[in-house]
């Protein structure tokens, strides 16, 4: 009887947890969660064969950006792929070859940077953002960037219905939008609303970024269209293509 006494009280006497484990010590790091798929939804085919593409390509060293390294300000890590999102900008630009490319959230120049060295002769980007480029400490463009017409910078709120109207002609034409937005997703879900006013020819591909932010977690979730979780192979924070379908699924 006392050894079974005994086997019990050790028994509630054992540590209820593992000792804590040291964090990981890196550079950059968010909270996150897992969310999991709760319906089925049709295979996004057009998003997939654009992955897979562009997947392949920067596997190949089909793209390249060691031409920006050599810009003052732009940092090593713009190439570590997977992980960051800057060769899969360029690769997506390559495979789809758009004329005209919208980017939202100029921040450093660099994404433009990335996707402006794979386009063809007739195309351009227009990145928006509510600062001029030269506002930041940071940037990487310079002002012969801007010569040529290839890119462009426009400041604007497109989270505005207003402000997005005075810009409507130019979104219609748009065939790749780079949405790399402030993540308070009051912006996101009224460019949604915004962007769903609008007759594209074709429907356009969104890549989203850091959709793997707490604050982006919901907007990703709830988004009906069209769509793939390309973090593996582009952002470590989180990037998501997205097909604009006219109708949402």
């Amino acid at each position: 009887m006392r050894s079974t006494l005994d086997r019990i009280v050790r028994l509630f006497n054992r540590p209820s947890a593992r000792p804590a484990q040291p964090p990981v010590v890196v550079d950059g790091a968010i909270p996150t969660f897992a969310l999991s798929i709760d319906r089925h939804t049709p295979l996004p085919e057009r998003l997939v064969e654009l992955a897979l593409h562009a997947i392949q390509a920067v596997s190949a060293g089909q793209v390249d950006l060691d031409d920006l390294l050599r810009r003052d300000g732009v940092q090593e890590w713009i190439t570590i792929w997977p992980g960051e999102h800057y060769l899969l900008l360029a690769a997506v630009v390559r495979k789809l070859q758009p004329r005209v490319v919208i980017e939202i959230g100029t921040d450093t120049g660099t994404s433009a940077l990335a996707m402006r060295k794979y386009l063809p002769p007739d195309g351009r980007i227009v990145t928006f953002d509510i600062a001029p480029w030269q506002e930041l400490d940071r940037a990487v463009l310079r002002d012969d960037d801007f010569r040529g017409g290839q890119l462009e910078q426009r400041l604007a709120d497109l989270a505005d219905p207003a402000v997005f109207e005075r810009h409507r002609g130019l979104l219609e034409a748009a065939e790749f939008l780079f949405i790399d937005g402030p993540k308070n997703t009051t912006f996101e879900y009224a460019l949604m609303r915004n962007l769903q006013t609008i007759r594209f020819a074709r429907p356009p591909i969104l890549l989203f970024d850091d959709t793997k932010l707490a604050s982006m977690l919901k907007f990703w979730h709830e988004l009906p269209y069209p769509k793939l979780d390309l973090t593996s192979f582009g952002h470590w924070s989180g990037s998501g293509l997205v097909e604009l379908t006219p109708t949402p699924g």
